[in-house]
């Protein structure tokens, strides 16, 4: 038998290593494949209507986003923990008293009621709040929080905002929306 060289038996031992990575490489990506099934997500982009859904509020009724059309919406996304959250809620809270759309949060924290009830109430949030969890929410295009989605009254995108949005910001987007509305009906007349 042949001695081999310390160069042979490290070129062996990293052969071995690729190997092993390109097989482990392969099983990951099966793994995605066969986890993530055969329909992708709903991709929400502006100009998009937003996918159907359905939740419960604290409110103890279930609200469909078909219950919210014909509305221009302030759809938002939060938890009780997120800092950035907090420093967006006293914004919306006053979005919130212009009766020309509706705000709705959704909050996504795992306790569900048990965290979200107190802190609604602490915060003086007088909007409809639902309890959502990563599904619907990854189901709407989010991956960080806050996460906003500004509606127009047939549920299209308007603008994603992600991170912080201001009153001042929103106000813009649904300004704009109405401005499109009463151009319309002055063109119909």
């Amino acid at each position: 038998m042949k001695a081999r060289s310390p160069a042979e038996g490290a070129s062996d031992h990293y052969s071995a290593w690729r190997r092993l990575w390109w097989g482990m490489a392969a099983a990951a990506c099966a793994i995605t494949v066969i986890a993530c099934g055969s329909e992708p997500a709903p991709r929400v982009t502006i100009g998009k209507k937003i996918p159907a859904f359905s939740l419960p509020s604290l409110a103890g009724s279930e609200v469909s986003s078909s219950a919210l059309e014909g509305q221009m919406v302030v759809l938002n996304f939060w938890a009780t923990w997120c800092q950035p959250c907090l420093k967006e809620i006293p914004e919306l809270i006053e979005l919130s008293k212009d009766e020309r759309f509706a705000v709705v949060g959704i909050a996504l924290d795992t306790e569900g009621e048990r965290a979200v009830r107190p802190f609604v109430e602490r915060m003086g949030m007088d909007y409809t709040i639902l309890l959502g969890d990563q599904e619907i929410f990854q189901g709407m295009g989010g991956y960080s929080i806050p996460y906003t989605l500004v509606l127009d009254a047939t549920q299209t995108v308007i603008n994603v905002y992600r991170g912080p949005a201001t009153r001042s910001d929103i106000e813009k987007d649904l300004e704009k929306v109405l401005a499109r509305v009463l151009d319309s009906d002055e063109s119909k007349v």
